[in-house]
Formats: C-alpha cells, sequence, structure tokens
C-alpha cells in the first residue's frame, strides 16, 4: 500500500501537492475557528485552575467569548487570596491581536480595552492581600550560574518583550488603585484614558489623609521604534507630592512638573545600548536624614546614556547632567562578577566658581547661601572599589581653583573665629550650651597657654598633619572608607581637625548628608583662602570640643578630671584626654571600681607615646617614664560607676583606630 502511496504522490506536480496541503491548512483553521470558543473557555479553565493551586488563590472569570475574527472579551474578573480581602477586580477587558502575526505564531495586540478595573492594596499587621503573588515564582532558575548571565542581552530581550507587547491602541475607562495599611488609606483613580496615533493624555486623581490633588499625566509611546515619553505635572495651583513614602519613610517629595523619556536601545559590539532623558522642577524634599529643613531645587535633568554589557552596568560619561546653573558629565560603572567592582568618575573642567554657589539648592546649605564669589573652579574624582576587596580601594578628589576670592559672604561670615564669639554645643541637634571663645570666659585658654603635651597627643590622636594639609587627609579618607567597607558599617569617619572644628562652629551636628557636603565647602573654604590662620584654627579647637558630659575645652577637662590648669598637664594625663575625644561621655569606662585605668589603655598609651617620640614630640626621658596612670582629682572621681554597661572591646576599638 505505501509503494502505491509513494507512485501516486510522484504522480503529483508541486501545484497540486501545494494546493492540497494548502487546502488541509485551512480546513485546520477552520476547524480551530469553529470550536475555538470551547478550546479557548477550556485552556482558560485549566491555566486558572493552575494558577488559584500554584499561587493558593481565589481567581474568578465570569465570562469569556470572542469579538469579530481577532478579538476576545473578559468579563467580571476578580482576584483574591483564598480567605483574603479582593485584591482586582475588572468589569471587563477586551483584546484584539494582529491577525497576521498570529499566522506565524506571534500574539501581538493591536486594541486593549479596560473597563472598571480596581485593586485594592490591604495591609493589616502582618497580613496582607499581595504578598501571595510574590511566592513560588517558577520564572526564576536559581540553578544558572551568575556567570553565565549575559545583561545585555536580557535587557535587550526583555525591552523587546516589553516594547512588542504595548498596543497601538489603548482605552482605559475608570482605573483606580486603593491602599489601606494598617488604616492609613491612599487611592489613585484614572477616570479616562486614551492612546491614539502613538499620544496620550490623562488625568490623574489622588487622595491622601482626606487632601486631594490633581495631577494630569501625558506623553507618546511609540512600540516599533522603542520610544516612550511621560510628562507629569500639576493640574491646579499646588505641587505633585509623591504619596504614601511620608508616612512609610518620613520622606516628602514633591515637584512641579517631572519628565522621562526611553528613547530606544540598540546592540553594538556585544552591549546594549539605552538613551533617554529625565528632568524635574520645582523639586521639594525634606527628609531628617538629607536636612532639617525643606531643600528646594530649581531644575535637575540628565540626558543618559547607559551601556550594558555582558558583565557590566555602565553610565556613559557622554550622559549630561544639568544641576541648576551647573552641568557635568559622570562615569559610573558597576559589574557583579568576578567580584562586585564600582567605578567613578567626574571631571569638570574649569567653570565660574559662581555657578557653583548658585547651583546649591536652597535650604541645603544655610551658611553658604548668598555667598559671591570671583574666579574659577574646577573639580576631579577618581573612585574604584572592588568591594570583595575594600584594600584595592582608589580615590582621588580634588578642587582646584583659579583667581577664586570671596567677595562678600552670605547666611555667615567664615572669617568669625578670627575674632571673640559665642559658641553653641549642641546634643542631638539641640542647643544645650552658649560660651564666649575669647578672654572674656575665664575658661578660655590661649593655644600657648595650653600644655604641649595636650596639645600634640590631640594632634597624634586626631590629626597628624593638621598644620601642614589644606583641611582633607585623602589617605585618611581612604583608609577609612576601606575600614567601612569592610565592617559593613560606619566604623570610622576620618575627619580631620578642621572638619571637627567646621562641624561643631558652623554647623548644628545634625548628622545629615548635607551637613557633611556643608561640612566639606566650608572646610575648603577656610583652609584654601587662608581666612583663619592654623594657630587660631587649633586654640579654637581645643576650646570648644567635649570632652566629658557637659565639659567643653581644654581648661574645663583640666578642672573636671585633674583638678588643675589647662597648662600644667602631664603627658599621661594628657594622653587619657586625647582618648576621649571620639567618645567624651563615656570616660566611666575608662576606669575600674578604684579609680585606675584600665589595662587596654595601656595599647593605647604605648602606641601614641611611641608616634610621639619619632616625630620628636617629646623625650627619650617622658617615654621612659610615662606609665599608663592617672589619678583623678576633680569632679569626674566622683562619677566613676562600679560597673560596666558598655563591654570594654567597643572603646578599645575607637581607641585603637590609629
Amino acid at each position: 500500500m505505501m509503494n502505491r502511496f509513494l507512485k501516486y504522490i510522484n504522480k503529483l506536480n508541486w501545484k497540486k501537492i501545494l494546493i492540497i496541503l494548502s487546502g488541509i491548512f485551512a480546513g485546520f483553521v477552520i476547524l480551530l475557528f469553529v470550536f475555538r470558543g470551547p478550546i479557548v473557555r477550556n485552556l482558560i479553565k485549566a491555566k486558572v485552575k493552575s494558577f488559584n493551586e500554584t499561587y493558593k488563590a481565589d481567581m474568578q472569570i465570569g465570562d469569556f467569548s470572542f469579538s469579530g475574527i481577532s478579538g476576545a472579551l473578559i468579563k467580571d474578573l476578580t482576584l483574591k487570596p483564598i480567605d483574603g480581602d479582593t485584591l482586582l477586580k475588572i468589569q471587563s477587558i477586551y483584546a484584539r491581536v494582529n491577525i497576521w502575526k498570529l499566522l506565524i505564531f506571534k500574539v501581538s495586540l493591536t486594541d486593549l480595552e479596560l473597563i472598571n478595573a480596581n485593586i485594592t492594596l490591604v495591609k493589616r499587621d502582618s497580613i496582607n492581600n499581595y504578598r501571595f503573588l510574590l511566592k513560588n515564582n517558577k520564572d526564576y532558575n536559581e540553578d544558572i550560574p551568575v556567570k553565565d548571565h549575559d545583561y545585555g542581552k536580557e535587557v535587550n530581550r526583555l525591552l523587546d518583550a516589553v516594547f512588542y507587547k504595548i498596543p497601538s491602541n489603548i482605552q482605559i475607562v475608570n482605573f483606580s488603585i486603593n491602599a489601606n495599611t494598617d488604616g492609613y488609606e491612599i487611592s489613585m483613580m484614572l477616570p479616562e484614558l486614551f492612546v491614539k496615533d502613538h499620544g496620550f493624555k490623562s488625568g490623574i486623581i489622588l487622595k491622601e489623609k482626606g487632601k486631594t490633588n490633581l495631577m494630569m499625566l501625558e506623553g507618546i509611546i511609540e512600540p516599533s521604534e522603542k520610544i516612550a515619553k511621560f510628562k507629569l505635572y500639576s493640574a491646579d495651583t499646588s505641587n505633585v507630592k509623591i504619596p504614601f513614602i511620608s508616612y512609610k519613610w518620613n520622606w516628602l517629595f514633591a515637584f512641579d512638573t517631572a519628565q522621562f523619556s526611553f528613547e530606544g536601545n540598540r546592540m553594538s559590539d556585544g552591549k546594549n545600548i539605552i538613551s533617554g532623558s529625565s528632568a524635574v522642577a520645582g523639586m521639594l524634599i525634606n527628609h531628617p536624614r538629607i536636612s532639617t529643613s525643606d531643600v528646594f531645587l530649581n531644575n535637575a535633568s540628565i540626558n543618559y546614556t547607559f551601556n550594558i554589557g555582558k558583565d557590566y552596568f555602565e553610565l556613559d560619561s557622554a550622559s549630561v547632567v544639568v544641576f541648576n546653573r551647573l552641568t557635568f558629565n559622570p562615569y559610573a560603572c558597576y559589574r557583579p562578577h568576578p567580584s562586585r567592582q564600582v567605578t567613578l568618575k567626574l571631571h569638570k573642567q574649569r567653570f565660574p566658581a559662581q555657578d557653583l554657589f548658585e547651583s546649591l539648592p536652597q535650604g541645603l546649605f544655610f551658611n553658604l547661601e548668598g555667598i559671591k564669589t570671583k574666579g574659577d573652579l574646577a573639580y576631579n574624582l577618581d573612585f574604584f572599589v572592588d568591594i570583595d576587596n575594600p584594600d584595592s580601594l582608589q580615590f582621588e578628589s580634588d578642587l582646584k581653583r583659579f583667581d577664586f576670592r570671596i567677595e562678600s559672604y552670605g547666611n555667615t561670615d567664615l572669617r568669625k573665629m578670627n575674632s571673640d564669639f559665642l559658641y553653641t554645643a549642641y546634643e542631638k541637634g539641640e542647643a544645650v550650651r552658649s560660651f564666649i571663645i575669647g578672654p572674656e570666659n575665664p575658661d578660655f585658654r590661649k593655644l600657648e597657654d595650653i600644655s604641649p603635651y595636650l596639645r600634640n597627643t590631640v594632634l597624634i590622636s586626631e590629626d597628624g598633619g593638621f598644620f601642614w594639609h589644606r583641611g582633607f587627609l585623602p589617605e585618611s579618607f581612604k583608609a577609612s572608607i576601606t575600614k567601612n567597607i569592610k565592617t559593613k558599617r560606619f566604623a570610622r569617619g576620618g575627619s580631620t581637625i578642621s572638619m571637627q572644628l567646621v562641624k561643631n562652629v558652623f554647623l548644628n551636628r545634625n548628622k545629615t548628608i548635607a551637613r557633611k557636603v556643608e561640612e566639606a565647602l566650608i572646610v575648603w573654604l577656610i583652609e584654601n583662602n587662608g581666612l583663619t590662620s592654623k594657630n587660631r584654627m587649633f586654640e579654637v579647637y581645643l576650646n570648644v570640643i567635649e570632652w566629658g558630659p557637659m565639659i567643653y575645652g581644654a581648661n574645663e577637662a583640666a578642672r573636671f578630671y585633674f583638678n588643675k590648669d589647662a597648662s600644667r598637664l602631664t603627658l599621661a594625663e594628657s594622653l587619657f584626654l586625647s582618648s576621649m575625644i571620639p567618645h567624651p561621655k563615656w570616660f566611666r569606662y575608662s576606669f575600674d571600681e578604684q579609680g585606675n585605668l584600665k589595662p587596654f589603655l595601656a595599647d593605647y598609651y604605648s602606641f601614641a607615646s611611641n608616634r610621639m617620640l619619632k616625630k620628636e614630640m617629646i623625650t627619650q626621658e617622658d617615654f621612659d617614664n610615662l606609665k599608663p596612670e592617672i589619678e583623678l582629682k576633680g569632679p569626674a572621681k566622683a562619677l566613676i560607676i562600679k560597673t560596666d554597661s558598655i563591654p570594654a572591646d567597643s572603646l578599645e576599638l575607637e581607641l585603637l583606630r590609629f
């Protein structure tokens, strides 16, 4: 029989074969079209059952039907966890596929219509109605080694998939998201959004804590070109406030207008190149870790180019960042493997100095607001670290000046340390005590009236290069970053005496990001422009730093611990006082029950005195006669406690950080 069939086939010409195959295919398509309803309903039913079993969910579909040749309509879809609150309700979803692409087994939507859709997020204590979707993710394969990833190709495939599935025409009517987090309610309503001829524009109604915020969203989506542009701005006189973050993280983030664009990607030389832009105008930020007051930024933008290769993510230096009046081209790169490597570069060529100070966000640097300068500046930053090998750290930062001078000061005269001034001490951002730095204060001591032992032990302990550097010690800063990476915590600060002094005299000591930046700028201005001499800076420093609970300045410390004047301090007493600078309120834990220094301080005495001897700050006789012993004679003696509540090891690590 087979031979007869083959002979019959041989007798047919190719045209007849093609006609027969086409007929079979057409018949198959007709059968699918005729029975598509029952087939798809059974398929959906099976998929819904599988989803519910996998995620322990309750998904229900009221009705499914076809509309025309390539359209499908789903009605009354609901989703919720078993025995939980309803997460999703949709009255109807209509979708139409591209029939020609469907013939080659590719699903591409041409139309999407979503009517009366609502997402409700509910959280009560540790129970919520959305976490069930985050479990049992079968798409993630833990067996794929990290080294086998090609991030460039993966991101390219992801973007292709996303843009390929965006419909040409979209209609959304009454889409809302409601969130109730332990009684804190937020809702967002999108009354109507149409995407037609690639463009869209829609209002957004946001309600939070009973207040309504009206916004407008508009933009362009061109899937074939991989272009997406979005613009969000206020529809009334108020600004746009990002919801929930104030409640969750104590953040306030608001703006007048925000724009974002993704303008396509392409593969070149094995890397995925992504370009676009982002901009924000009228930005307002408030967070206690950034600043103690509102921070305003008129405009900020970036035209970005990201390169994503097989094993790295890179912000190309062709990217342009605009920050008020400043423009610069940053470079950043992160390599996840074979080890985690971070590279940062910023090279800003010569530019008008005033552009820097007028670009500082309002409310962020109080002391520098209103300052007027002449001349030019240039800045260079080179940073590299292999996080898995912190000793590989490379760090160079340099702000150069060209004919730079200060013409007038802003809110604060940075020369104020040159004469007597009122100093205010702060604790946890609150003013606790004020006193005059000058002869009017009976405890003020000129530099030459403070024991040379104390002057030198403080220099050895805090900043041995104080009299020759210009406010910063790059090597100390590098060592600080290296140690912080190794310990995975902020274990060492690397501050110079100049930085500590500026923090005490000009800033309120709130630990914010803004304070550290302002501190660095003020130090640079004072040190590089000779606003205050080194001797005067050291004199002020020794008269303002804290040496115990509400004990400020060298003379108060000498009386508190030893009932003597600061000019008469011995080497042993001075070493003890310098050891207290990092944690002045921990003085009790340096002593045993009899009032003797604890053994761990002997290592500090030995280390510091050795360094002083090598630098000829003390004589050989001083070194030979030194013992880690002191006798408390002042009010501190009565405050020594009999039991420890802080392990000695914690203090020992701080004292031996040098």
